[in-house]
């Protein structure tokens, strides 16, 4: 039931029309601990046009660079300012609390020698949950970022507090 309503979604997508990227992939399927609940996260990729598109299930985007953070491969894709940090091989501990291949870290933009935007916490079954974050990039080979993480409390789901956090990428 769940790959099929993920790809009845996926579909849906690729149908939107004219301007749909050659590629869709959704990155982050999650069911609650009830099973009743799926979240499917779309995102497009590739040229404009081209070939059929084809979906893929779990699967961090291609076409990027590979970064070591806290014992994960990350892959960066930038598209002009944007740069956004996916998941490509998640640490265990990582893949237990949610986080998959293609699973998004980090949203934001490059602007001289900085990094702004919007880190994710991964809470298991409560899901995910966004902060603030910016920092610098160190000779093109090392990107760190700080900022107030949430603290969730996995019996609630609710964030009980916020604690500084650092993302450290280095180039692979």
């Amino acid at each position: 039931m769940v790959r099929e309503l993920a790809g009845l979604v996926v579909t849906a997508a690729l149908a939107a029309g004219p301007g749909v990227a050659a590629q869709a992939q959704v990155v982050n399927q999650q069911i609650n601990q009830g099973g009743t609940t799926t979240n499917v996260h779309i995102y497009n990729f590739g040229p404009q046009g081209g070939s059929a598109p084809r979906a893929v299930h779990d699967a961090a985007p291609s076409g990027g660079s590979y970064w070591d953070h806290n014992a994960s491969v990350m892959v960066l894709v930038a598209d002009g300012a944007r740069r956004r940090f996916y998941y490509h091989r998640p640490r265990p501990g990582m893949a237990e609390a949610g986080a998959r291949s293609g699973s998004l870290l980090f949203d934001g933009v490059r602007r001289g020698n900085t990094y702004s935007g919007t880190a994710t916490v991964f809470a298991g079954a409560c899901g995910t949950f966004t902060y603030s974050v910016d920092g610098i990039v160190v000779a093109d080979r090392r990107v760190v970022m700080r900022g107030l993480a949430p603290r969730v409390d996995r019996r609630t789901c609710g964030v009980f507090d916020y604690r500084a956090d650092e993302l450290a990428f280095d180039l692979i």
